[in-house]
């Protein structure tokens, strides 16, 4: 392929496979140990014995702290070096192990919500009949448990035969593979054939015969090749290629727009004094995982304001200029679209202008009084739709003669929310 793939496949089969494997033989060693402890220490329990159980305390942190494999917390330094303290607190009797095991699933839980974020596509293309906003929204709501998120993205987008044992089936086999090209056949057995028939599955036929030709290609450049298809074939038909170019139009409309107004490279250090402290909790960057130094931070200002106006979501957040571009336009395009979808004013009307080449975004009064934001791409595009959203989201049902009153523009939500209560905010534009 000519560059790097915008998509990313990190196996997480491989980190589930380390996980196995860490977790068992951190297990085994623990049982030694409390063995060992009531062989020469008398001692039933191991916690009654502060020399044994400080060696239990000293390999877990060592589970986490010093693990050479890819695992979940892997790259989630500011979480295993809090969890490092805290479990220093516990070798020393300033805190039970107890009292660290739910923020320990709260840290796993918020990996697996950001894993979600990383493959749009698949909500994108759902067809089981879920709300797709629903399933997106949920991704940043932090009141919808764990169980609840899974249950409805296995409705959203379909779950494996015999899943989740074929799924752990699958991670040993990779696990065990002596090879690559013995990696290459499981991955085709897995991603190219139907299980149920054993044949190619359908439309496959082409992308398989590229991967096997190739001693380079990866999953992650068939599904370049795929998506690149997809948007020839769209482009070959008037209506929806017209359709696609207004889209585009409103897409890069809504970035130039953040951009202009209070996108990118805020929360300076240097003013991060006088920064609400809910802007300084930042999350892994979106695209690849790392953490995000809190001097120099490109953001998606909605979330951020959303954060900051107590919705109790999180900030969306970028390490560098290269994640920017690669993450920020699918992220508006996923959580923060035009309200009105397939009804928005400029899909279905040929003559709707923006002014200077901008839309002038708006937003429902209601849905910012309960901490989220609706946008509409044009004042034009809410009054033809806010009705319909007004029954849909909040059972409103009167009419109201006036109907701009129950919108208000992005820039002054942003403005006020941010700027306006964090005088040390800085920001700039990313070039």
């Amino acid at each position: 392929m000519a560059g790097p793939s915008n998509h990313s496949m990190p196996e997480h089969w491989t980190e589930l496979n380390a996980l196995k494997r860490q977790k068992a033989l951190c297990l085994a060693q623990v049982r030694a140990l409390k063995i060992s402890c009531k062989k020469n220490c008398g001692k039933d329990k191991v916690v009654e014995c502060e020399e044994c159980y400080g060696k239990v305390i000293d390999r877990l942190r060592s589970r986490f702290s010093e693990s050479e494999e890819r695992e979940w917390f892997t790259q989630r330094k500011a979480f295993t070096n809090e969890l490092d303290s805290l479990l220093q607190d516990v070798k020393h009797g300033k805190q039970s192990i107890e009292s660290i095991e739910a923020g320990i699933e709260s840290e796993k839980e918020a990996w697996y919500r950001w894993v979600l974020r990383r493959y749009p596509e698949f909500i994108a293309i759902s067809d089981h009949g879920v709300d797709r906003q629903e399933i997106r929204g949920m991704l940043d709501d932090p009141d919808r448990s764990r169980d609840e998120l899974v249950q409805t993205m296995i409705e959203g987008i379909g779950k494996p035969p015999n899943w989740p044992s074929d799924v752990d089936e699958f991670a040993d086999k990779v696990s065990a593979a002596k090879d690559s090209a013995e990696v290459k056949k499981i991955y085709i057995t897995e991603f190219f054939i139907d299980q149920s028939t054993g044949k190619v599955l359908e439309n496959a036929e082409q992308y398989l015969e590229d991967y096997k030709r190739s001693d380079s290609m990866t999953l992650e450049d068939v599904i370049d090749k795929i998506v690149l298809d997809i948007q020839r074939s769209r482009s070959a038909q008037p209506q929806r290629d017209a359709h696609m170019r207004r889209l585009d139009e409103l897409r890069r409309a809504k970035t130039a727009f953040e951009q202009n107004k209070l996108q990118a490279k805020s929360l300076k250090a240097a003013q991060a004094a006088s920064i609400k402290p809910e802007l300084r909790d930042l999350p892994p960057c979106m695209v690849c995982g790392r953490d995000v130094p809190l001097s120099d931070v490109l953001s998606c200002t909605v979330c951020q304001a959303l954060v900051q106006a107590g919705s109790g979501g999180k900030l969306t957040v970028y390490c560098s200029e290269d994640c920017y571009r690669k993450g920020h336009d699918t992220h508006i395009d996923i959580m923060h679209d035009c309200e009105a979808g397939d009804r928005c004013v400029q899909l279905l009307d040929d003559d709707e202008e923006m002014d200077d080449g901008v839309p002038k975004v708006v937003c429902c009064n209601e849905c910012l009084r309960l901490k989220r934001a609706t946008l509409f791409c044009t004042q034009d595009c809410a009054l033809n739709n806010i009705a319909k959203h007004r029954l849909a989201k909040h059972g409103a049902r009167d009419i109201v003669a006036d109907g701009r009153s129950l919108i208000s523009p992005l820039h002054e939500f942003l403005d006020t929310t941010l700027t306006g209560q964090n005088p040390g905010l800085k920001f700039s534009l990313v070039e």
